[in-house]
């Protein structure tokens, strides 16, 4: 428990750095968890007997992170358009596709199978971070976040966003794990996750809604440097939006732990002592990014 704390602190304070700094520290932040997540679930299944055509699925990831980088540049420092943008994240996607299948019929090592599991390296985690890429971006165009100076307007965006997808999947993690130990007797998934409980994952939904009512009253009494009054949404939209991704980050955990038994491996990695790997911290996380991403749409 104390390694896992110790190596906890340094991990709270560069997410910390990434969320309040921003601008290329925040880029490269999320560009390196992207490329190592994708590095990891690769190692996963092709050290496992699951083969995968590696040379697509690390193109796909450093193509992306390459081009959210100038995205970044383009849209903060320049003003223009980014490069990324849905139409090329879908092009790359089944150009990729359709790579791994021509790596598949000219390699004797690689089968059909190699062609799905390199597909799923393209989807989990690779997908779910274009669309991550894609919201960094789009949070200079569609603000969320109201002040009379634009650019303190998108800044607060930003860490808006950040916290919706970080802080509900925290808030739910923490909440389920206390009050699953204390009081959690009915096994939620037993065959994926023995130590998962129906009351941890009810605590954990009610963490989340805790987690969404937390960032509005921190956004809804926040002041600019400047002295401006930052607006935000109603707080039901928030409470829905805490409660949903609290919900779906149980499913990302639930998901990561079922790949991990499929190809029969504890944790994805071992860069983080007494965590795993970076897929291990952010399992939850990546199912929050799509969910956002489509209540966005739907709700403010």
């Amino acid at each position: 428990m104390l390694k896992r704390i110790l190596v906890a602190i340094p991990i709270v304070v560069l997410v910390a750095l990434a969320v309040f700094i921003q601008s290329w520290v925040l880029a490269i932040f999320v560009v390196i968890l992207g490329v190592m997540c994708q590095y990891e679930v690769v190692r996963a299944l092709d050290g496992n007997g699951k083969p995968v055509v590696k040379a697509v699925s690390y193109a796909f990831a450093i193509i992306l992170a390459w081009l959210f980088l100038c995205s970044n540049h383009f849209v903060s420092d320049l003003g223009l358009e980014p490069l990324l943008t849905v139409q090329w994240v879908m092009m790359l996607f089944i150009a990729c596709v359709m790579a791994t299948f021509i790596a598949a019929m000219f390699t004797k090592r690689h089968t059909a199978e190699s062609i799905l599991n390199t597909i799923l390296t393209l989807v989990y985690p690779q997908l779910i971070f274009a669309l991550f890429y894609l919201m960094l971006l789009d949070a200079h165009v569609n603000l969320h976040v109201y002040s009379n100076l634009r650019d303190m307007a998108v800044y607060y965006n930003i860490m808006l966003l950040l916290f919706l997808v970080f802080l509900p999947a925290m808030f739910s993690d923490t909440f389920a794990y206390f009050f699953g130990m204390a009081f959690g007797k009915k096994k939620l998934c037993p065959s994926i996750s023995p130590k998962k409980t129906v009351v941890g994952c009810v605590a954990g939904i009610v963490g989340g809604v805790l987690a969404g009512v937390l960032i509005w009253l921190v956004f809804e009494n926040m002041l600019t440097i400047s002295g401006q009054k930052v607006l935000v949404g109603s707080l039901p939209n928030f409470i829905i939006k805490g409660g949903v991704l609290a919900a779906i980050s149980q499913f990302g955990d639930l998901s990561a732990s079922y790949l991990k038994r499929m190809v029969g491996i504890k944790d994805f990695g071992k860069l983080l002592p007494g965590h795993g790997g970076v897929v291990d911290r952010m399992d939850s996380i990546l199912f929050c990014i799509p969910t956002l991403y489509i209540l966005n749409f739907i709700i403010f």
